[in-house]
């Protein structure tokens, strides 16, 4: 976990947040969640357990598999747009608000948890 110790106005805190939320409901996304759930060749302890909660109508990965995922999408959504001049800034407020979600997570326990 990296943590930016910049601070970013309300208003940016704003865009971020609600890019975020579109970005992480996204189908890229989800795309990118079903793929490593379903990869039993580099994920096979996830995969496995995706596997068994989807019998139950449950999800199985843990927050910090979420978290990560929204990460590494996120670098490759990047990526793919290659195009943007400078989009360092915009990368780390958004790494930014992923860290701070960890966070809260592992402070209330919840990381390795399950998701139901």
């Amino acid at each position: 976990m990296t943590t930016e110790t910049r601070t970013i106005s309300p208003a940016t805190y704003q865009r971020v947040q609600r890019f975020v939320f579109w970005f992480v409901r996204s189908q890229y996304v989800t795309d990118w969640h079903a793929a490593n759930d379903a990869d039993f060749h580099n994920h096979a302890e996830r995969a496995a357990r995706c596997y068994m909660a989807a019998e139950d109508g449950a999800d199985g990965k843990t927050h910090a598999e979420v978290i990560q995922d929204w990460r590494e999408a996120f670098d490759a959504w990047i990526a793919d747009r290659h195009k943007w001049q400078n989009p360092d800034r915009f990368m780390r407020a958004v790494h930014k608000y992923f860290d701070d979600s960890e966070t809260w997570h592992e402070q209330n326990g919840s990381l390795n948890q399950e998701i139901g």
